[in-house]
């Protein structure tokens, strides 16, 4: 589900209250105030359509031609399937390499917040809940960016799911990122897009 619609989707919510409580008003009952919070929004979960998972199997296939990767399908939810509505953090200083991979994760109900250092990402989870965190490994002429990232969030005790998205999975950088505490590490867009999916549905599911 991309932006757009997420959007017209809050609106609709925010349409349907005020004619309840125009209706409240109508029967004469005491007055009320309709409360929706950024964090109970976060906490819908949303109905896939064909086209929502069909444009983001299309958004992979265009990514992993990016990648020169070869295309495999993304154990992807069906369509009727419920798909949790979550922001997820993606760190990269170059964020234009990724547009396809933010695209299917949009359909698929994940409003993504791009910081192209970690400076910004501290800030983001300083003042925003995110579901995951997505990163790069190197970023302003440093290898090992992404890394110190992941070692400094643990350090603090923050358990939040960071998932590596790197050139090379089986790198020696790659072990040295989940030696650090990352929690997955992939270069290939469907087996990304696949993991953020199933990652925080599941997470949802527990709560």
């Amino acid at each position: 589900m991309d932006t757009n619609t997420v959007i017209l989707i809050l609106g609709v919510l925010v349409v349907v209250g005020v004619l309840v409580l125009l209706w409240r008003g109508q029967k004469g009952t005491r007055p009320s105030t309709l409360k929706l919070s950024l964090a109970e929004i976060f906490k819908m979960d949303l109905s896939l359509s064909p086209q929502n998972t069909a444009q983001a199997q299309e958004d992979i296939r265009e990514a992993e031609k990016t990648k020169s990767a070869q295309s495999s399908p993304a154990a992807l939810p069906e369509p009727g399937a419920t798909s949790a509505l979550a922001r997820v953090l993606w760190i990269d200083d170059h964020p234009g390499n990724n547009v396809y991979e933010t695209l299917a994760l949009e359909r698929l109900g994940k409003l993504v917040t791009v910081a192209t250092t970690s400076a910004a990402a501290r800030i983001y989870l300083s003042r925003m809940d995110f579901a995951a965190v997505v990163t790069n490994l190197g970023r302003d002429d440093d290898p090992e960016a992404g890394t110190r990232f992941i070692q400094e969030l643990r350090a603090a005790g923050n358990r939040i799911p960071v998932v590596v998205y790197t050139a090379n999975a089986s790198s020696s950088a790659a072990d040295a990122a989940r030696t650090a505490g990352a929690d997955a590490v992939f270069d290939l867009p469907h087996l990304l897009v696949q993991d953020i999916e199933s990652r925080v549905t599941s997470s949802r599911r527990k709560h």
